[in-house]
């Protein structure tokens, strides 16, 4: 599936801090759609009723494991090959073993810059996998834009 624009995004995330974030980033730069679950359960309740064509997923979560719910979403019909992004705090030292044999689409670092979670989605979405090298990816090049704003 190729889909630059007008995408349907489920976050699953227990740090209600990122709800606002990215639903504001998805939206304005590639018009995406977001919906916010704040936990596992609550993820997997969603993605079986809104049928999402991305999911973002947090891996430290207080209900269940980002992996766990990656489990569980493999199991559903309606969302089984739908790409999933890991967004964790974790190392990718820690991550990148279980999430390639899990078969998770993509891997972005918290704290992140906008730009690597929007060419993350997009690789995600033109059957591509995502996963930077992290110490080379989390240099900047030059400063971030965000909505016709420059961040340093």
């Amino acid at each position: 599936m190729d889909k630059t624009q007008g995408c349907r995004v489920l976050v699953i995330d227990d740090m209600g801090e990122m709800e606002d974030m990215l639903c504001l980033l998805l939206s304005h730069e590639r018009n995406d759609q977001v919906t916010f679950a704040r936990g596992g359960e609550k993820g997997l309740a969603l993605a079986e009723r809104e049928s999402p064509e991305l999911v973002i997923l947090d891996l430290m979560m207080p209900d269940l494991h980002g992996y766990e719910v990656f489990r569980r979403l493999k199991t559903m019909p309606t969302v089984q090959n739908v790409p999933v992004i890991v967004l964790t705090v974790l190392p990718s030292q820690m991550v990148y073993p279980e999430a390639q044999r899990l078969g998770i689409a993509g891997y972005v670092c918290k704290p992140f810059e906008f730009e690597e979670l929007l060419a993350a989605r997009d690789a995600v979405l033109r059957g591509e996998k995502y996963y930077p090298s992290m110490p080379e990816r989390r240099r900047r090049t030059g400063p971030l834009t965000f909505m016709g704003r420059q961040e340093t």
